[in-house]
C-alpha cells in the first residue's frame, strides 16, 4: 500500500478530509455534514458522535487512495470544544460557535470588561468558549464535574490515540489563555472551577502529539498525529499568506481577515482591538500571532441573492456583473449586515436588483474596511494580500476589493484548510520542511 498524509477541516457545515502522497500530491477525498443537534438558532453536538463521524471519513478517504496513513493532520473550528470528567469523558455536548448560550453577567462581573479584552483578546460575547462552559455548569450541573477542557480538533485527536493537547491557535478563542504569557488564565480558569490541569499540554501547530492507536480503522493505525491549528490560520499557512504583515481574506459564510504579526500585541492593542471585535491570539508558526475578524459578509450576501431570486453561481455572476454598471448614487438605499439578519433601508421608486446588489456589496466592504483600518493602526500596514473563497469570483464583489487593496492574489487551491492540515501532517512525519524555517 501507498504511504499517505491525511488533511482533515472539521468545518462548520462540512467535515472534509484529503490523502496526498508525501510530497502533498492529491490523491482522494471525502466530506459528510458536520453532525450537529439544531434547534432554531441552537446548535449542539455529540463529541464522541464528531470523533468517531470524522475519523471514519478519514479512513474513507483512505481506502479511495488504496493507501495507509502515516500522519495525520487535523484543523477546525475553535471555540466548540470538550468538557471532560476525570476519566476524560464528555460531560456535555459541545456548543457550535455560534450559538448564543453563554453566561457573559459572569464574566463581566468577576473578571471585568477591561481586564478580560486586555488579557483574553476577545469581546465578552457567546462566542468565546469561557461563556459556553459558564452557561453549561449552570444549566447542567453535571458539566461542574469537569477537569479538562479541550477543543474540537484536539479531542478527535485524543480519540484517535494522541495526547490530550491544547494547541495554541485554537485555545486563543477559548477565553481561557492569557495571550500575552502563552499560558493558562488563572482567573478565568479559576472562573469555571478548573483546575491546574484545566487546560491540558499547550503545543503548536505540526507538533507530534502521539500515534493512531489500535483502536482505530486500521488503514489510520500507527500513523503520526497533530493539530494542523484553527481552520483559517492552516488555510492561510497553505495557500502562502502567513508570514509577518501578510493578510488573508477569506471570503465564505463568514469573510475573516487574518493578518499575521510577528512578536507579542501589547495589552493596550489587544483592549483596543477586541472593542471592534478582532481578535488577538497565537498563529501556527512559531513567535507569530494572529490577529483576526470574523464579518458576516458571505452570509449577508447569500440572504440578498436569495431574496433577489439569484440562486445558482451563474445568476449570481449576472447580477454581478449588471450591479457593475449602475449608478447607485441616485438612490438612498443602504444595505447592514450581521450574523443573523439582513437590514435594508431606503427603498424608493426605480430601485433594481442590481442597485441593491451594488448598495449590499459597497456597504459590506465599508464594515470590511473600517475593521481593517483598525487593525493597521495597532500593528501597521499590511502587504501581500490573498483572497480566498467563493464571493470573490463575483464581479461586483471583485471591482469593490480592487478599490479596497488595488493588487492582490486570488487562491484557487480546493480544500486550503484541509490540504493545510494535510501539509502539517508532513511537517510532523518531517517529510516536509516547514515553510518558516
Amino acid at each position: 500500500m501507498l504511504d499517505v498524509l491525511v488533511g482533515i477541516d472539521v468545518g462548520t457545515t462540512r467535515i472534509k478530509a484529503v490523502v496526498t502522497d508525501l510530497k502533498l500530491n492529491l490523491l482522494a477525498e471525502a466530506s459528510i455534514p458536520t453532525p450537529w443537534v439544531h434547534d432554531n438558532n441552537l446548535s449542539d453536538i455529540d463529541m464522541d458522535l464528531l470523533a468517531q463521524t470524522t475519523i471514519k471519513i478519514a479512513s474513507d478517504a483512505v481506502s479511495k487512495a488504496d493507501g495507509q496513513a502515516v500522519a495525520i493532520g487535523i484543523t477546525g473550528i475553535a471555540e466548540c470544544g470538550a468538557l471532560l470528567d476525570a476519566d476524560r469523558k464528555p460531560l456535555v455536548h459541545g456548543f457550535a460557535w455560534h450559538d448564543p448560550r453563554g453566561d457573559l453577567e459572569t464574566i463581566q462581573s468577576v473578571i471585568g470588561k477591561e481586564n478580560f479584552e486586555s488579557t483574553v483578546a476577545a469581546q465578552i460575547t457567546s462566542v468565546v468558549s469561557v461563556a459556553k462552559i459558564l452557561w453549561q455548569q449552570q444549566n447542567f450541573p453535571r458539566a461542574k464535574k469537569a477537569k479538562y477542557f479541550v477543543g474540537a480538533p484536539e479531542y478527535i485527536m485524543f480519540t484517535l490515540g494522541a495526547d490530550l493537547t491544547n494547541e495554541l491557535s485554537i485555545v486563543s478563542r477559548t477565553g481561557l489563555l492569557d495571550i500575552a504569557a502563552k499560558a493558562p488564565w488563572k482567573e478565568s480558569v479559576d472562573l469555571v472551577g478548573g483546575g491546574p490541569d484545566f487546560l491540558a499540554r499547550l503545543v503548536g501547530a505540526g507538533e507530534v502529539i502521539g500515534r493512531a492507536n489500535d483502536s482505530a480503522p486500521a488503514n489510520l493505525r500507527g500513523a503520526v498525529l497533530t493539530i494542523a491549528g484553527h481552520d483559517h490560520q492552516t488555510a492561510a499557512y497553505y495557500l502562502g499568506a502567513i508570514e509577518d504583515g501578510a493578510l488573508f481574506d477569506s471570503m465564505g459564510t463568514a469573510e475573516a481577515i487574518v493578518r499575521t504579526y510577528k512578536g507579542i500585541v501589547s495589552k493596550e492593542s489587544m483592549s483596543r482591538l477586541a472593542k471592534h471585535g478582532v481578535n488577538v491570539g497565537w498563529t501556527v508558526i512559531p513567535d507569530h500571532q494572529m490577529i483576526l475578524a470574523g464579518l458576516p459578509t458571505g452570509i449577508s450576501l447569500e440572504r440578498m441573492s436569495t431574496m433577489l431570486g439569484a440562486t445558482t453561481i451563474e445568476a449570481r455572476s449576472a447580477l454581478g456583473t449588471a450591479a457593475t454598471q449602475v449608478d447607485r448614487s441616485r438612490h438612498e438605499v443602504k444595505v447592514d449586515g450581521s450574523y443573523p439578519r439582513l437590514n435594508i433601508t431606503g427603498v424608493t421608486d426605480g430601485l433594481t436588483p442590481a442597485h441593491l446588489w451594488r448598495a449590499a456589496v459597497e456597504d459590506l466592504t465599508e464594515l470590511y474596511d473600517n475593521t481593517l483600518n483598525a487593525i493597521s493602526q495597532e500593528v501597521g500596514k499590511y502587504h501581500n494580500v490573498v483572497i480566498g473563497g467563493g464571493w470573490i469570483h463575483n464581479p461586483m464583489v471583485k471591482v469593490a476589493k480592487e478599490k479596497e487593496y488595488g493588487t492582490f492574489t486570488i487562491a484557487d487551491k480546493a480544500e486550503p484548510g484541509a490540504m493545510g492540515a494535510a501539509e502539517f501532517a508532513g511537517v510532523a512525519l518531517e517529510v516536509i520542511k516547514p515553510r518558516w524555517k
